[in-house]
């Protein structure tokens, strides 16, 4: 079983600066810990199990992929991809959208901030062809579908819901 490990300096729970990925050798799985070295910044450790990203994986693709989803990327908030689920042709971009809509998602909740709300759990933007979605999982994961104009927005909505509640339950 393979961990994969992610460092990152977390501020104001909004990971902002990202360290390294480090692959090590089967062990027992870690739990997410955090030391505060100051009010203001905190070292996140966050692990994953090969297991956790397969069966997130399998959620991907069976609750979204299916229902007419081209792509599913869950994401930590600073854009690095956890599991993925999308065609070999939508492969390259991937990882700049990831990047970009965990910046796009920060950016809009600092905005949901200066209106008086505490966050914006989830946003859509609309394409004349594709189309996006992000919605939150929990704190740390974001989930990001991308769909065209064939999927009815509030069918994919609820596809999402039922795929999110899945995903936490395995982190």
């Amino acid at each position: 079983m393979e961990i994969r490990l992610i460092f990152c300096l977390m501020e104001r729970r909004i990971f902002d600066k990202f360290v390294g990925v480090k692959k090590i050798s089967p062990q027992p799985a870690l739990k997410v810990k955090s030391r505060i070295k100051s009010k203001r910044h905190a070292v996140m450790i966050q692990a994953f199990d090969q297991e956790q990203i397969e069966k997130t994986e399998t959620i991907l693709e069976t609750d979204l992929s299916a229902n007419g989803v081209k792509v599913a990327l869950l994401v930590d908030m600073a854009g690095h991809i956890i599991a993925k689920c999308c065609g070999e042709d939508r492969n390259q971009g991937v990882y700049a959208l990831a990047a970009l809509a965990a910046g796009n998602f920060g950016a809009v909740n600092a905005m949901a901030k200066i209106v008086g709300e505490d966050e914006f759990s989830l946003l859509f933007h609309k394409g004349q062809d594709e189309n996006l979605h992000f919605s939150k999982v929990n704190n740390e994961l974001l989930l990001i579908t991308v769909f065209g104009n064939d999927v009815s927005l509030g069918f994919l909505r609820l596809k999402i819901a039922e795929a999110i509640e899945r995903i936490r339950v395995l982190w």
